[in-house]
């Protein structure tokens, strides 16, 4: 599914939080938005707000009071807080609220409702668990698989990483990654992790003072010291690692894996 954003702009109280946005997301890629405004941005996307000026392009059509039910059905929103996505007190009983939500409907909505959790890794057992008693990873899981039950093409994530320990972290990266190569579907991530978004994504956007400042690939954007200093953006420590090694004479390449620069690091030293 094409995403299209035309000259979009966003007012609060007559403040310019977004400005004249111009991009097209790219089909089954994962797209990184970090800077200022990405989560508002993220709900513009996903048709949760509608912006002050500008419009949004689904498939190369505008969205309307006709087609949003179904456009939701194509868009999972994976909020920053599990605490603002859940409103019941069971995993079941959260999925049929979203699925009667978003207006969809199943032959049999227990199969979907188990393979979603199934993608995510959790198994059939967890529909009668009682969210507040899940970890923080669980909680994100099955924030992830409660998205999945209508099969979207589009998986908005908004800091998906922030109440997670590193180990928690690693299955949350696998599961995206392979949501992407297995199953499809088009990823939009924000964080201001510039690692991780280094390591995960394939384009990147970045926002500054509600202006669209870089949109093109991640690797290309996220070694480009100088633009990095121009908007003041962290430089990833494996981008930053390799630089330095360079300066002794070390002809690193640069990688965005930690095990492929080890295993570069060992061919020269």
């Amino acid at each position: 599914m094409e995403i299209e954003l035309k000259n979009v702009g966003y007012k609060y109280k007559n403040k310019k939080i977004l400005e004249k946005i111009n991009l097209t997301l790219e089909k089954e890629k994962i797209t990184g938005i970090t800077g200022n405004a990405k989560t508002l941005l993220l709900e513009i996307i996903d048709c949760l707000k509608k912006p002050t000026i500008g419009e949004i392009l689904i498939d190369k059509k505008s969205i309307s009071k006709e087609n949003i039910q179904e456009i939701r059905k194509k868009i999972a929103f994976i909020k920053q807080l599990s605490t603002d996505q859940f409103f019941n007190d069971t995993i079941k009983e959260e999925m049929l609220f979203i699925t009667n939500y978003i207006n969809y409907t199943s032959k049999n909505i227990d199969k979907k409702m188990y393979e979603s959790l199934k993608i995510v890794g959790l198994n059939d057992s967890y529909l009668d668990k009682k969210i507040s008693h899940l970890s923080s990873g669980e909680k994100k899981l099955v924030q992830i698989a409660i998205g999945l039950i209508s099969n979207p093409k589009v998986i908005i994530l908004d800091e998906p990483f922030e109440e997670l320990d590193y180990d928690n972290k690693k299955i949350v990266i696998k599961l995206i990654k392979q949501l992407k190569h297995k199953y499809k579907k088009t990823i939009i991530i924000s964080s201001n992790d510039i690692n991780l978004l280094y390591e995960l994504t394939d384009n990147i956007i970045i926002l500054k003072n509600g202006r669209l400042k870089v949109y093109m690939e991640t690797a290309k954007a996220l070694q480009d010291v100088e633009i990095l200093e121009k908007l003041n953006i962290e430089i990833p420590d494996l981008v930053n690692f390799t630089l330095k090694a360079r300066l002794k004479k070390i002809r690193l390449l640069h990688h965005r894996d930690i095990l492929d620069l080890i295993k570069d690091i060992y061919k020269h030293v």
